[in-house]
């Protein structure tokens, strides 16, 4: 498929997408070519359907395109940064920043993210985390509430 998404399930051999819109090409004009006033019938039909379907707001769980998409560019382009060496234009500061959070797992230093986002200089790359000692299925309500704590502070301080 054109995202590589692993839950295509089609294992033909010689499957292409291009070969995939010839035959609805193909089945497409074979109807026109039949009896175009039922093959205009049918779509109106179809396009009636679609609609009504898209009017009453049925639940969609199909994933959206436009992220799918981003997410396999953003991945092509992080696979493309190791191939090349990068140039000194290009050069962006990358941070990471580790927090110490207090017994409400909010940040005891929050100035750090000021200092971060002044050190990227508005171009650069900015990872936050933190420690919570423990076993995960014991912490992991705590690593949420800790998650969504730096997440707010990110926000606060403008850190992109």
């Amino acid at each position: 498929t054109l995202l590589k998404t692993p839950n295509w399930r089609p294992r033909f051999r010689y499957y292409h997408w291009a070969l995939s819109f010839m035959g609805m090409a193909l089945c497409v004009g074979i109807m026109f070519i039949t009896s175009w006033y039922y093959a205009l019938t049918v779509f109106f039909i179809a396009f009636a359907i679609y609609k009504y379907i898209e009017f009453q707001g049925a639940e969609k769980e199909w994933g959206d395109g436009i992220r799918g998409l981003a997410l396999s560019a953003a991945r092509f382009s992080l696979l493309r940064l190791e191939v090349n060496p990068p140039h000194a234009k290009n050069w962006r500061p990358q941070l990471m920043l580790l927090a110490k959070l207090d017994t409400e797992l909010q940040p005891i230093y929050p100035q750090l993210l000021d200092l971060a986002n002044q050190l990227k200089a508005g171009s650069g790359l900015v990872i936050v985390g933190s420690v919570i000692r423990g076993n995960f299925l014991e912490v992991s309500d705590q690593a949420k509430r800790a998650t969504a704590n730096l997440r707010a502070d990110l926000s606060d301080h403008k850190v992109r």
